[in-house]
């Protein structure tokens, strides 16, 4: 029985682990690659080669981007006593474009206890430290509205109720426009502009 060539296999395989792709996108994919111009296809890998390289881990609020601190860190023009504490790095953009102008702390997930993802396995350790040591009046958690999001939320609002009290940092919620379960970079631009402008404290 002939088979496909390694490299090929090798190309399917590879695409196959990216998330959403199974095994027959991942063999479209590859001979999609195969059948353009080669240059086409060297200008994907150069663009993955050259982001790898280029892009890093914001130290301050663990966004992606190419400098360090992020140009939102870095920003003086942001409101500096705005946290809006967020998921993962895709959700910025989302809250760029509805006009939100404070500062950003990215998690690098949310807590789910059936993928083993604990707190230390977040940035939920340097939530805490920079509450302490910037001058926050407050800190929305916007997480995603679905279990592990709001169990996130929970888990973060206790670790910072110490600081509510000490510091007088008003710990908030996005507003429940958003839809149970749904997810903030699927959401559209108006509802999530209501959830930021209704946001409830966190009792």
């Amino acid at each position: 029985m002939a088979t496909r060539d390694r490299t090929i296999e090798n190309l399917i395989e590879r695409l196959g682990r990216l998330p959403g792709i199974g095994p027959k996108t991942a063999e479209r994919l590859a001979f999609h690659l195969l059948r353009i111009e080669v240059d086409e296809a060297l200008q994907l890998a150069r663009a993955i080669e050259q982001v790898r390289a280029a892009v890093k881990s914001c130290r301050q609020c663990f966004n992606l981007d190419a400098q360090d601190p992020c140009g939102i860190c870095a920003d003086a023009q942001r409101d500096r006593s705005m946290l809006l504490v967020v998921e993962d790095p895709r959700e910025i953009a989302r809250f760029e474009g509805i006009g939100y102008r404070g500062l950003y702390h990215v998690l690098q997930g949310r807590l789910s206890p059936f993928e083993g993802i604990r707190p230390e396995d977040l940035t939920a350790d340097q939530l805490v430290q920079r509450v302490k040591q910037e001058k926050l009046k407050e800190v929305c958690l916007a997480t995603n509205p679905d279990l592990e999001g709001e169990g996130t939320a929970r888990v973060l609002a206790e670790r910072l109720a110490p600081l509510v009290a000490q510091l007088g940092v008003k710990v908030t919620r996005l507003a429940r426009g958003l839809p149970a379960g749904s997810s903030i970079a699927q959401v559209s631009a108006s509802i999530l502009a209501d959830a930021i402008e209704g946001r409830r404290t966190l009792s």
